[in-house]
């Protein structure tokens, strides 16, 4: 990878182009490259990118180069940035020659002035590298694509370290988040990935990068160019110092004060205190609640008995542990997904499932998920558990027969939120949140046994099709997605996204 990248320098350098050259500062094969995002939300003054190459910066990383004026952009070099993000091993597969075409026609649809000034080009952004097989369809993608191009090829890893990379590539470029307790990457390019919102954490994890950058003879550090300019105009001795790093010398960066974090609402905390305040105020108006919920856990035939002789008449209490239970599932798929995924994650997330998630809005999506298909498998429950049983007059019965193991539930979700909040171990979130989803399937089972006692004879058909129908659709729902690569790929990378 040293070799491959010092011949991008030497191309960089030393091969003319028709419009302005590297000057001999800038020969020390150390950069910066400002990368553009291609959303649109921050586009560099003609001002501040003329600053910025006056201090040596001459790369610019972006996918649509046409957005810079032209008079500037004689003044940078580009990496190309690619508009492929996210695919998935199955995808890459399937879609190896579309990917193909589709980059280099991108590439030969640029003006001959832009082309010219093009240093790499990528050709995935934040892609299923964490896989074997990935990298093997990648570097049959990447050697078609080399000779058709006669460029030097990256791309875009999300990975801190990644695996290795195939000999078409010219360079990896990894990630690095400055929110993360982890040593920077040992690659010789890096995307810098600043937190929000402590300014002064950035700052001092960018003079890290600066200081391991300078272990390789070449290296390239992209910047967000919001955060690289919203720096440099509030701390303008960096821009002072960093010609310095250009030739090589290690310098230390003036670091920013400390501010206060600002206070933001914890609507996990917000949403667990609402159910629980709920929850007593039922409890405090409805005094037989408790004498109930312990007569179904601890004496739970006399429960049965009581319900089918009509001594258990009230819907309040049944109603109340099913709307609870509704927001709680909402609670726990919101915080058990803020947990998983981060936000290049939940990006991932809206960008495969765009008819599932609003974008920016990927939590509270899950939220509303988690909520309403709650509540549609309540009343799907209740109603087939009434339906299938002669002997269910009402479906108050249903109910009362269904809804009491999910009480457990609502202590789950308060339990999970309290030791995500305290940052406790992956272990014991995953387990909490493998319980709550064991208690919800068995919340059913349970009531449809309770009813086929009830009946006459031998209630084999009626367990048949409550408690064996319920099992097989939902391990054949299970199966369906683990074994399709379209819906479970997605999901894997979503995940392993820093």
């Amino acid at each position: 990878m040293q070799l491959l990248l010092s011949l991008l320098f030497y191309w960089l350098i030393f091969i003319p182009l028709p419009s302005a050259e590297l000057n001999n500062e800038n020969e020390t094969g150390h950069r910066i490259a400002i990368h553009i995002h291609s959303d649109g939300s921050f586009m560099p003054t003609l001002e501040q990118l003329r600053f910025a190459n006056s201090i040596g910066v001459d790369l610019i990383e972006i996918s649509e180069p046409e957005r810079i004026q032209s008079e500037v952009l004689q003044d940078f070099y580009i990496l190309l940035s690619s508009e492929n993000k996210f695919v998935t091993r199955q995808q890459l597969s399937t879609n190896k020659s579309e990917f193909i075409l589709t980059t280099e026609q991108r590439y030969r649809s640029l003006p001959p002035v832009i082309r010219e000034r093009i240093a790499a080009i990528s050709m995935f952004k934040f892609p299923s590298d964490n896989s074997e097989r990935f990298l093997r369809e990648l570097a049959v993608a990447a050697d078609t694509l080399s000779q058709l191009l006669n460029k030097p090829l990256y791309y875009q890893s999300a990975l801190n370290q990644p695996l290795f990379y195939p000999q078409s590539l010219s360079f990896i470029a990894a990630h690095f988040s400055a929110k993360e307790h982890i040593s920077v990457s040992a690659s010789p390019v890096l995307f810098f990935d600043p937190v929000q919102p402590s300014h002064r954490k950035s700052v001092y994890q960018f003079q890290n990068v600066l200081h391991q950058s300078l272990e390789h003879e070449s290296s390239i550090v992209i910047l967000p160019a919001e955060w690289f300019f919203y720096t440099l105009e509030n701390q303008p001795d960096i821009a002072r110092l960093l010609p310095a790093y250009f030739a090589g010398e290690q310098v230390q960066l003036p670091l920013p004060a400390e501010t206060d974090p600002s206070m933001e609402a914890n609507w996990h905390v917000i949403l667990l205190f609402t159910i629980l305040g709920a929850f007593i105020i039922h409890i405090k108006y409805h005094p037989f609640f408790i004498p109930l919920a312990a007569r179904y856990f601890f004496n739970h035939s006399f429960f049965i008995t009581d319900l089918f002789e009509g001594r258990i008449r009230s819907r309040s209490s049944g109603l109340t542990i099913l709307g609870l239970h509704a927001l709680a599932a909402g609670l726990v798929f919101l915080v058990v997904s803020d947990f998983m995924f981060s936000s290049n994650g939940f990006e991932a997330l809206s960008f495969h499932y765009p008819y599932l998630f609003i974008t920016g809005y990927e939590q509270y999506t899950l939220f509303t998920a988690g909520f309403i298909i709650s509540l549609i498998s309540h009343l799907l429950s209740i109603f087939w558990i009434f339906i299938l049983n002669k002997n269910i007059l009402y479906l108050n019965q249903a109910m009362h027969l269904y809804c009491w193991p999910l009480l457990l539930n609502i202590l789950i979700a308060g339990i999970l939120v309290s030791v995500i909040e305290v940052g406790s171990g992956d272990i014991m979130i995953y387990s909490l949140f493998a319980i709550f989803l064991l208690i919800w399937f068995f919340s059913y089972n349970i009531g449809a046994i309770d009813s086929s006692r009830q009946l006459d004879g031998n209630p084999f058909w009626n367990l048949t099709f409550t408690v064996g129908l319920h099992s097989i659709l939902l391990l054949t729902a299970i199966l369906f997605f683990l074994f399709s690569p379209e819906f479970i790929e997605p999901l894997e990378l979503a995940v392993s996204l820093p």
